[in-house]
């Protein structure tokens, strides 16, 4: 018999439990705390799972209409011809653990790990003082990341564009791949 008399276990709220447990300095179950390594595991296993193991339509799915207004953001943002008063500085966006996956699977990040609680992504946008020419930093969780496509830590603003454009979807396509989805099951 499982948890609560029901033979199935909910490994996302589980994780979610320990994660909560853990910021807030409480107490933990002794015996639940054993599990916790293969709580994750299996939470990690089962996301995976949900986005086909990063298959390309799931994940513009998951993350298409962030990568576009990413793109449509830092386009902007390069932009010589966009009026300076206008420019932002700094942009927030706010999400879940869940999105952070996906996210971080499209950019080829992912580490097989759980996001921390209250992990963030970082973009930064750099221009050479010299050349002119645009790079992006991507952090995850304060630390550097290379991008799947870019050579290095500071990738070049076209490469990094590349690997948005892969899974960046409209609101239109989005519609479209929902509808296409529902249609075959």
């Amino acid at each position: 018999m499982g948890i609560g008399g029901d033979k199935s276990v909910d490994f996302f709220l589980l994780l979610d439990n320990f994660r909560a447990e853990q910021v807030h300095n409480l107490p933990s179950c002794p015996v639940l705390k054993n599990f916790e390594e293969t709580v994750e595991h299996r939470s990690v296993e089962s996301m995976l799972f949900f986005l086909e193991e990063g298959s390309r339509e799931i994940l513009q799915m998951s993350i298409g209409l962030l990568f576009n207004t990413l793109q449509k953001n830092i386009t902007e943002a390069v932009d010589p011809s966009s009026p300076a008063e206008n420019a932002r500085k700094l942009i927030l966006y706010a999400s879940h653990d869940t999105t952070l996956i996906p996210l971080l699977l499209a950019l080829g990040t992912f580490d097989q790990k759980w996001p921390a609680y209250a992990a963030d992504v970082t973009l930064e946008l750099y221009q050479h003082r010299h050349s002119k020419e645009w790079f992006v930093r991507v952090s995850y969780h304060g630390e550097e990341q290379v991008v799947k496509g870019c050579r290095a830590g500071l990738c070049p603003l076209e490469e990094f564009l590349e690997v948005l454009s892969q899974y960046s979807v409209t609101p239109e396509k989005y519609n479209k791949l929902c509808s296409h989805r529902k249609s075959e099951k």
